[in-house]
């Protein structure tokens, strides 16, 4: 198994839909939101965010693990596959005609288009844990503070 299909199954491993309900909940805060109901919301907002924490850390292992691999894609072109192009091409073998391969060989491709998938994911987590995060701390505050009380709340 290549380290990119490593990569690949352990992004496969991600499994984002488990954050729709949690995210659902986010809608819900502004309708009907009471301070009876904060600790469950707030109890469901730190379950997201832990949940979305093992997911980013797998997207960063993911995503180490895919600039290694792509760093070492291009050197393999550039080492090994540009040299027989070159020649094919009828160029002069140089570093800079070497450096020009890297972009077209197919491997270094591949690489790119994983490490590309693994920066998405850690895009996508990073927001969500701290869109989870302000939403715990927005239930917490409309809760648990006389701003957003009534005067027949928080007695």
């Amino acid at each position: 198994m290549t380290d990119l299909v490593k990569i690949e199954k352990s992004l496969s491993t991600i499994d984002v839909s488990k954050l729709v309900p949690f995210t659902k909940k986010i809608h819900e805060i502004g309708h009907g939101f009471n301070p009876m109901l904060a600790p469950i919301y707030l109890r469901d907002f730190i379950i997201a965010y832990d949940i979305a924490t093992v997911m980013y850390a797998t997207a960063t292992k993911a995503d180490i693990m895919a600039k290694a691999a792509l760093e070492q894609a291009e050197s393999i072109a550039f080492l090994e596959n540009a040299g027989p192009f070159i020649k094919e091409s009828g160029l002069k073998d140089s570093a800079e005609a070497r450096k020009k391969y890297i972009a077209l060989d197919e491997g270094v491709k591949q690489a790119q288009d994983t490490k590309a998938k693994t920066a998405a994911i850690l895009a996508f987590l990073k927001n969500k844990l701290q869109v989870f995060r302000l939403a715990h701390d927005d239930v917490k505050k409309m809760a648990y503070t006389d701003q957003y009380q009534t005067d027949n709340e928080g007695m």
